[in-house]
């Protein structure tokens, strides 16, 4: 099964504008959370159940998301999972793919290299955006 890069930017950008905090008598508070079945439904005909499924898995692997799930006869396998945060580190990850420019030549890079590990996609949109950057800075350097 292959990672859908896509899907994986949908549904962050989903989680990060759809995602609180409700705050319980002026005091306590808590994420609320969004139903795995919720983001299928979603996305539904984007993307396939199996790809969000995928994605939201990977994505809790990847420690960019943290869930609530109920595992059923297998650790590495979702029964039913319930999303209630996106993570620093899922900020910092969404955070590097959000600009169009950035992501389409980071598209650009992982398709001809042919690596799709949420890492991998990471790094490159990192040093894309580094890249764009320094030539806002100085505009006059040509590479």
């Amino acid at each position: 099964m292959k990672i859908n890069e896509e899907c994986v930017r949908d549904i962050l950008d989903y989680l990060v504008n759809n995602l609180h905090i409700v705050i319980i008598r002026g005091v306590k508070g808590d994420f609320n959370s969004i139903d795995l079945l919720e983001l299928m439904k979603h996305f539904d005909g984007k993307y396939t159940q199996e790809d969000v499924w995928y994605s939201v898995y990977n994505l809790e692997q990847s420690s960019y998301i943290e869930t609530n799930d109920v595992r059923q006869n297998s650790k590495n396998a979702f029964a039913h999972a319930y999303i209630s945060n996106v993570t620093h580190k899922g900020h910092e990850f969404y955070e590097s793919i959000q600009p169009q420019p950035i992501w389409r030549k980071t598209k650009s890079i992982i398709s001809k290299v042919g690596v799709h590990t949420l890492g991998f996609i990471e790094s490159v949109a990192h040093d894309v955006a580094v890249e764009s950057a320094k030539q806002m800075i100085n505009p006059l350097t040509v590479k």
